[in-house]
């Protein structure tokens, strides 16, 4: 052996092994009981072992995982439920918006349909050419009052025919709730506005309606209040025309409001007027020639005897076959049996061809007392011929005609009571 070379002591450690060991090892038998205890002063202990470690890891995160499964589905359920109150109140929101709509847009197509109505009814009135029945001012008040009530029914017919949303059908997740909840609030709003301007349009219409309505009453009520000037304006004109003259005026005098009725009662009465024009007209060239100023002279006289009462007159050569060519005078009355205060009185051409002859003036009394018997029914039977006569003349005699003209030489006398009794007929 080389001097420095030593060897080491009986059982003592081989240096080499406990360098290759890296300076401990683990004591046989131990196993995980922990180090030898022959370690080196400062040098770390053995780390632990890590099995048990990994296994926590692995627990907590599935752990974690569960907890946050359970979070996210208790934030889900929240805004599910959130999602759901939310929906459902802006469902009711829009429901209820929508029957007010609903309830405002048959309030205005009511009040539309009024005032078309008198839109057409102004319309009617402005068809009337008259100027003594339609103004220059009546005609410019209403065809405003007219225009402006066409233009507020074509603005509500707008309102009433715009589109309303429908809530449609309720979705099932949060997100999709969320989204249709702020459509459903956003219609609610546009519903709401809508029926605010139907509420407007309905306030208009009204207005323009009665725009419409005041004018037109005026207008219709003056131009009924015409009827006795047209009437006398036009006398001789025949009794048909003059009767409906004065029921059509009574009843647009008596008017209270104005409507499509009432406008086409207006122009039955422009049209009757103009009838009573024609029948003036008429009447007139019928009764022209070389007797025109006797006869109207002797109709004037008839009407002055018998006040309210309508008379129409026929002239002819003979009367009940009777007249100037054979000498006489004739005369002949038909009055309505059941009612109405007026009569038609034919005379022969030989009256007025004698006028004024007290005969003549007494045969036109006698023919007026005919007459004036339809103000006085309940005192004359005229259903019985005789009677009739008999009351004629003495209706005559007690206007102070005493010519035999009167009826006296036709049919004789009448008692004294029936002249007393005709006096009290004026």
């Amino acid at each position: 052996m080389a001097d420095d070379e030593s060897m080491p002591a009986p059982g003592a450690p081989d240096p080499l092994d406990v360098a290759r060991e890296g300076g401990h090892e683990l004591a046989v038998g131990f196993g995980s009981a922990g180090p030898v205890g022959g370690v080196s002063p400062g040098q770390a202990p053995a780390p632990a072992d890590p099995a048990p470690r990994r296994r926590r890891r692995v627990v907590l995160a599935r752990s974690l995982s569960i907890a946050g499964v359970l979070l996210l589905a208790g934030v889900g359920a929240v805004l599910q439920l959130t999602a759901n109150l939310g929906y459902d109140q802006a469902h009711t929101q829009l429901a209820t918006a929508l029957t007010k709509q609903g309830d405002e847009a048959s309030n205005n197509e009511r009040v539309r349909a009024v005032d078309d109505e008198s839109a057409r009814a102004a319309d009617v009135l402005l068809g009337v050419t008259d100027p003594a029945l339609v103004t220059d001012a009546h005609r410019a008040g209403l065809t405003t009052a007219r225009d402006r009530a066409q233009k507020a029914s074509a603005a509500a017919m707008s309102l009433t025919s715009a589109r309303v949303p429908e809530p449609g059908t309720k979705p099932s997740w949060f997100w999709e709730l969320y989204a249709r909840t702020a459509r459903l609030e956003a219609d609610s709003r546009e519903v709401s506005t809508l029926t605010s301007a139907l509420g407007h349009s309905s306030e208009e219409l009204g207005s323009a309606t009665s725009a419409i309505g005041e004018t037109g009453l005026a207008v219709v009520k003056a131009a009924g209040g015409l009827a006795a000037q047209i009437e006398s304006d036009n006398t001789p004109s025949p009794n048909e025309g003059v009767l409906t003259l004065r029921e059509l005026s009574a009843q647009l005098v008596a008017t209270t409001s104005f409507d499509e009725q009432v406008a086409q009662g207006f122009r039955d009465y422009a049209t009757t007027v103009q009838q009573v024009r024609d029948g003036h007209v008429a009447t007139l060239a019928a009764e022209a020639g070389p007797l025109q100023g006797a006869r109207q002279q002797i109709e004037d006289f008839a009407r002055s005897l018998v006040p309210g009462v309508l008379l129409d007159f026929q002239w002819a050569d003979r009367v009940n076959d009777l007249g100037g060519d054979n000498g006489y005078l004739s005369g002949e009355t038909r009055t309505p049996i059941e009612s109405g205060q007026y009569a038609t009185i034919l005379l022969s051409n030989s009256v007025a061809e004698e006028w004024p002859g007290d005969s003549s003036r007494a045969l036109v009394a006698h023919e007026a007392g005919h007459a004036i018997a339809t103000k006085c029914r309940s005192m004359v039977d005229n259903t019985d011929s005789a009677s009739a006569e008999a009351w004629a003349t003495a209706w005559a005699i007690g206007m102070g005609f005493t010519d035999p003209g009167n009826g006296t030489q036709a049919y004789g006398s009448p008692p004294d009571a029936v002249v007393q009794q005709a006096m009290a007929c004026r």
